[in-house]
């Protein structure tokens, strides 16, 4: 059975190695992060978020809807890099928003929806 004083040293040793497994896993995390979707985003990803996002909302959920906000979080995100219309990097930020939210209001993302929908049908 270890002593207090092996317990201890054992608990510094690992104490020890944690802040540089920590920051391991920072970095490894942190390049995950930046090499996903950080730059400007092309008519078609726009559209392809859009599309989602349609797809996700008209179908039904019976246990979680949360696809829906996850696609609109996404293409709000999307919208805000659109390297096209200004009115679609716009509605970007609310779009975002309404997708991290515990709820929204259908007719307000319809609204926010409406250049993204013209720049999709457009192209």
């Amino acid at each position: 059975m270890p002593t207090m004083r092996n317990t201890r040293r054992a608990a510094t040793a690992r104490t020890a190695r944690t802040p540089a497994a920590l920051l391991s896993a920072a970095v490894v995390a942190l390049g995950a992060v930046a090499g996903c979707g950080g730059g400007p985003t092309s008519r078609e990803e726009l559209c392809d978020a859009y599309r989602e996002y349609q797809k996700q909302v008209s179908r039904p959920h019976i246990l979680s809807n949360e696809k829906v906000f996850d696609s609109l979080r996404e293409l709000g995100e999307a919208a805000e890099r659109y390297e096209g219309d200004d009115s679609v990097r716009a509605a970007g930020p609310a779009l975002r928003k309404m997708g991290e939210s515990d709820s929204y209001r259908p007719a307000e993302a319809q609204m926010r929806l409406r250049p993204v929908r013209a720049e999709c049908r457009t192209g």
